[in-house]
C-alpha cells in the first residue's frame, strides 16, 4: 500500500511539472509534524542570579532524529531552493536572561551536530513577558540539497544565560512551527 501511494505522489509530480511550462512547483513541508510533541515543550530553572549571568551551554533538547521527506520528489523535480521559518512562544515565570535555540540538518550519514546550526534563533526573556519569536532562513544551498534526499537528520539545542541579578530564571518555551518551503523546476534531461 506504502509503495501504491509513493508511486502515485510521484506521478502526480510529474504531471504537475510537466503541464507547467517554465513554472516552479512550491510544495510546503511541516517539519515540526515530524517532531515528537514532547520535544517541542520545555521547562527551564531555576538558573540562579550570577553576576555576569550563568551560561548553560548547548543542551540537546531534540537529539538527532531522522525526518522522512516526500520521497520521489528528486526523481522528478530538481530543488532549486528551500527556505525555513521557526517559531517559538517563550513564557517567562520569573528572572531575566537569554537563551539561544539552534536547528542542525545533516544528511543521513553526518551527525548534524558536526555542522553549521541552520538556524539560530536569540531570545530575550523578560521577568512576566511571553513573547513570540520567529526566524526565517533562505537562500542557504546546503539546506536546499539536504531536502534532495528521502531522509534528513535533525538536532535542536537551547542554551540558556541566567539573571545577572534579581530572581532566578524559570520559564518554559514552545516550538508553534517549523516550516519549509520547498521550491522546485524542471529537471534538465
Amino acid at each position: 500500500m506504502r509503495s501504491s501511494r509513493i508511486v502515485l505522489a510521484t506521478a502526480a509530480v510529474a504531471a504537475l511539472i510537466a503541464g507547467c511550462g517554465n513554472r516552479h512547483l512550491v510544495l510546503n513541508v511541516d517539519v515540526l509534524s515530524y517532531m515528537n510533541p514532547n520535544v517541542t515543550h520545555a521547562e527551564f530553572g531555576p538558573v540562579p542570579p550570577v553576576p555576569g549571568g550563568v551560561y548553560t551551554g548547548e543542551q540537546e533538547i531534540v537529539k538527532d532524529v531522522e525526518v522522512n521527506l516526500v520521497e520521489g520528489t528528486n526523481d522528478v523535480a530538481k530543488v532549486e531552493s528551500v527556505s525555513l521559518k521557526m517559531t517559538t512562544i517563550v513564557e517567562d515565570s520569573t528572572g531575566a536572561g537569554e537563551d539561544t535555540l539552534r536547528v542542525y540538518m545533516s544528511d543521513t550519514s553526518v551527525d548534524p551536530m558536526s555542522t553549521p546550526p541552520v538556524v539560530v534563533m536569540p531570545i530575550t526573556l523578560v521577568e512576566g513577558q511571553s513573547d513570540t519569536v520567529t526566524v526565517d532562513l533562505a537562500g542557504d544551498t546546503r539546506v536546499a540539497e539536504l531536502f534532495t534526499s528521502k531522509r534528513m537528520r535533525m538536532t535542536m539545542t537551547t542554551a540558556l544565560r541566567g539573571p545577572s541579578s534579581g530572581n532566578p530564571l524559570n520559564g518554559r518555551f514552545h516550538i508553534s512551527a517549523l516550516d519549509a518551503t520547498l521550491i522546485a523546476g524542471r529537471k534538465s534531461n
